[in-house]
Order: structure tokens, then sequence, then C-alpha cells
């Protein structure tokens, strides 16, 4: 067996870099930007009013004028206008381009609107430029607002769309196919025997993979005959970038995946891992850059599993690096883990008023028990290097919903 570590790395060091692609800005749901966002133009593109109310020139205020005659309104989406008598003002909406010849807006609210004049308090305190979003102030023209390599989440589609940027170079998600193993399972829908059961693993693991926004997914069963996987296995690598098996990899009379991976060509890296659940993970790949994950059957082991590496590979090889994002989260109470393995400790998270992020211990009946690791938020990653684990005392975090980004 290797270690946790070595197989993060294993793993990690194989994660091929993926295609590009172009999305739809109005399509944006989590990709990787592989283009710089350039300002095409000043922004703000004008002098822009920040305020509903009036602008007036602050020369005329600074002589001492109070009373300035209403020339007309100058709305957003209109061309500027301009002030053509300095001693008088122009009403201006939030967002409107500031009227040539002003250079102060005063909000409605210091404005006292009669017969076509707005009168305005003398001891009001006035500076020039004020509730005005100067021209150019967030960037100029030419700028990279944004390098890539980042997630595409709100701001940055609202960038791209500020510059024209209707379709955006994005990192191409992989085609994953994701198999699922074993006579004893039978389809969500049908009335198993009492000696099956219906599958529930594919399911979860659809839904991890697709909470990560990698929804590019073809879902497999097969049953536990040799050859049957064999020529299923050869045309699913065919068509696939990354597989995912669930089953079919321990030490059993009729787990054959291993054997049928490596008659397939698929090398070997790993098989084992000093980790509880989860020990029996498998892990290859092909000279073309494919890899596949075989991952226990048990729910418990195949969740922890592809949360802890295969989704830390699918994400490394669109361009981030999930190492860099792992929240962590304090122990709310001491626990005891006797093995020489990495323990994968389900914990429910709470969220305290101090901003730090707890985990109380989920019990579960082995690691066949999906029932209860559905109380669970995700899992705590607690070193082989000790056996005892202290209340208040910080451990990586891994979420069922994915790690935030």
């Amino acid at each position: 067996m290797i270690s946790v570590k070595k197989a993060q790395e294993l793993i990690l060091s194989r994660s091929l870099p993926a295609d590009f692609t172009l999305t739809d800005v109005r399509s944006i749901q989590g990709e990787v930007l592989r283009q710089p966002l350039v300002a095409d133009r000043d922004y703000p593109p004008f002098n822009r009013v920040a305020m509903d109310g009036i602008a007036v020139s602050f020369e005329s205020w600074e002589s001492g004028r109070t009373n300035f005659p209403i020339e007309g309104c100058q709305k957003a989406g209109q061309p500027q206008m301009v002030l053509r008598n300095p001693e008088n003002c122009i009403e201006v909406m939030t967002g409107a381009p500031l009227p040539k010849g002003s250079d102060t807006v005063i909000r409605y609210e210091d404005v006292c609107i009669i017969d076509g004049k707005a009168g305005i308090d003398s001891a009001l305190s006035l500076k020039k430029m004020q509730n005005v979003h100067r021209q150019g102030t967030d960037c100029r023209e030419g700028d990279v607002i944004d390098s890539g390599g980042s997630v595409l989440s709100a701001p940055n589609a609202a960038i791209a769309a500020a510059v024209g940027c209707a379709q955006i170079q994005v990192s191409k998600r992989p085609v994953i196919s994701l198999i699922s193993t074993g006579d004893e399972l039978v389809e969500v829908d049908q009335k198993p025997f009492d000696y099956q059961i219906r599958q529930s693993n594919s399911y979860a693991l659809n839904t991890s993979l697709r909470s990560n926004g990698f929804n590019d997914i073809n879902n497999f069963h097969l049953n536990d005959n040799e050859d049957e996987i064999l020529s299923s296995l050869g045309e699913i690598l065919g068509s696939s970038d990354v597989v995912i098996i669930s089953g079919g990899v321990s030490k059993g009379k009729f787990d054959f995946i291993p054997g049928a991976l490596r008659r397939l060509g698929v090398e070997e890296v790993f098989h084992s891992v000093k980790q509880r659940p989860g020990k029996p993970l498998w892990f290859g790949s092909t000279q073309d850059g494919k890899r596949i994950f075989g991952l226990p059957g048990n729910p418990n082991s195949a969740l922890v599993c592809l949360h802890r590496y295969v989704l830390p590979s699918l994400w490394k090889s669109i361009g981030i690096d999930l190492r860099e994002y792992m929240p962590y989260a304090v122990l709310e109470e001491d626990y005891l883990f006797e093995k020489k393995l990495t323990c994968f400790l389900p914990v429910k998270i709470t969220c305290r008023e101090n901003g730090t992020l707890t985990g109380a211990p989920v019990a579960l009946n082995g690691s066949g028990d999906f029932t209860s690791l559905a109380k669970s938020s995700g899992f705590l990653e607690l070193s082989e290097e000790k056996n005892y684990f202290e209340k208040g005392k910080a451990f990586p975090l891994y979420l069922w919903r994915g790690q935030p980004l």
C-alpha cells in the first residue's frame, strides 16, 4: 500500500491539460477562463452620474449661488447634454453622462425644487466632482481585467459581456465514463429480488460530478463476467478521457477489473492506499493520457475516493489546483482512530459566528452505510501519523457539495 499523499502525487502528475473550447457568455456555468479579458474602452467610458439629482457648475456654487433654474433632464442612455448657462442646472439620473459644462452632482435629497428652480441650502458642504464616477477610474482601454485561469463566476460574466466577449475561450471539460459493476445491482425503477439491491453509487457519483460542472458523463453497467468486462471496457476506453469504475477492484474471485485493464494495455499506477475507507482504490493511465479510477464498491468508500482523488484530478486537468482552496474545519470532539491508516471521518459541518467551521463526527455502520452518510456534510482527513485527534484542532475538509473556489 502507498500513502494518501503519494497517491495524490501520482494521480495529479498524470492530469493532462485540457483542450480549449468556446462557450457563449449566456451559458457560463463555472468554466475555467482560458483567455485574457481586455478592456475595449475606458470604464466607465464617460463621467458617469452616480446619484439621481442635479448637475451644476461648482464655480457657480462657490460664487454663492443657491438657486439654479432647470434647463432639462439628462437620463441614462441619452447622448450627453450641454449645460448652456453655468448659472442653471440639469436634472440627472444615475448612470447618465455628466452634462458638459457641469462638474458636480447634488442628490435630490439635498435639493428643493419649486417652480422649475432647484434650491440648495447654503450650509450644504459640496466638493467638485462629487457623486460622479469619473471616466477611466475603474480601468483604462487596453487594461487586462482578467488574465485567465480563474473559475468564471457572475462578476467574470459581467466583465466578459461589458468588453464585448460574446464567445469566451474556456477549458474543455473531459468526457467521463462512469461504470457500475456487479450482478447484484438492478436499475432504480426495478423491484429487486431478496438477493439484489438497486444501483445507488452511480447516482451519488453522478451528482458529485455534475455539481462540480463535469456534465459530459456516459453511464454503463457491467456484470461480473470477465469476457463482458474485457470487451466493454475496450470500447468505453476508446470514447472517454476519464473512466470511473465503481466496484470490481478488490481481491475477490469475481473482481475482474484490474486484470482486464492490464490486458487492455492500461498501466497500473497503484492499487491499494493506506486509508479507511477506500483501501482497494485502483488507478491507472494509458499512453495517450486517459485516466482510469477503480473505486471500491462500498458506497462510503466510492464517494470518499471520488472527492479525495477523482475530483482534484478533473479540476487539475482544466487548470485549477484544489489544494490552493482547501478549507479546514475544527473537530467538535476528541476522536480516536487506532489503525495506522489515514482516516476519512464523516462530519456534520456547522458555521460559527466567529467564521469557524466545526465538524461533528457522524457514526456509520461500516463503509456500506450510505443512509447514515446522508447526515454528513463531507469528511475530514485525519493523518495516519497520529491515532488521537483532539477537539478544537483543524483538519482538511472535503465537502460533498464541492470545494469553495
